[in-house]
């Protein structure tokens, strides 16, 4: 039976929150992929990767306003390049509504100017009714301001290999259309051969196709770190709830 972490004192801890959404499958997940996903607000740590977007394009459909706003709120990198060196920071808390929460923070070093990333992955409340999520769903705040919310599904792949799949998302509190959004199928995986994480994200249109493509690699190193030691911008501007 799956039972949440436990702290070495034996207290109950709070469980991660791709762990709370994978239930048992999480054991299926490659061990270097659940130490990345396992990280919880129990742990008093953070992670920090460093390494290369092999690819970082997007489809000339895009419109030119979309990219500039996009970038400028940190729900996608705007820019298109190769071997573009980055960064990513986790960071694990517990959010003013009592929700366990995954902070990404992730910078590209294009040639020029810098461009940011940032997420944050919490787990739903478990509410009855038909609008309650499923057990496998995680909820993601994109950008600086958690402009917009995408319901994820976690699920394992053959060899370990975390897979997360957003549907359609709600903007500013409105739902898009499915038909007329984008949706994102990203996998991260341990490179055995390389000794090192991998990760691929795909954001295509039912219409449009192939909106934005990213491949790439990193390492990554854990870290002391206590609420009072996350910086500035680990959070999102505003806290919303909108499941």
């Amino acid at each position: 039976m799956y039972t949440p972490d436990v702290c070495r004192d034996g207290l109950r801890a709070m469980t991660s929150v791709v762990r709370a959404a994978l239930g048992p499958a999480f054991e299926d997940l490659h061990p270097k992929v659940q130490w990345r996903f396992g990280l919880s607000s129990a742990d008093s740590a953070c992670q920090f990767g460093v390494g290369v977007m092999e690819e970082m394009t997007h489809s000339a459909l895009v419109p030119p306003p979309v990219l500039w706003l996009g970038g400028r709120r940190g729900l996608f990198p705007a820019g298109k390049a190769t071997d573009v060196p980055f960064t990513v920071a986790n960071y694990a808390y517990v959010d003013d509504i009592g929700r366990e929460t995954l902070s990404f923070v992730r910078r590209f070093s294009f040639v020029g100017k810098a461009q940011g990333m940032n997420s944050v992955m919490v787990t739903p409340a478990r509410t009855s009714g038909r609008s309650a999520p499923a057990s496998d769903v995680a909820l993601d705040y994109l950008g600086y301001h958690s402009d917009m919310v995408v319901q994820t599904r976690c699920s394992v792949e053959p060899d370990g290999v975390l897979l997360l799949e957003s549907g359609a998302p709600r903007v500013l509190g409105v739902r898009i259309p499915q038909i007329a959004s984008a949706l994102t199928t990203a996998r991260e995986w341990w490179d055995e051969e390389q000794q090192r994480h991998r990760i691929r994200i795909d954001v295509t249109s039912p219409i449009l196709g192939t909106l934005f493509h990213y491949h790439g690699w990193f390492t990554a190193e854990e870290r002391p770190c206590g609420p009072s030691d996350m910086p500035e911008g680990a959070k999102p501007t505003k806290l919303v709830e909108r499941e």
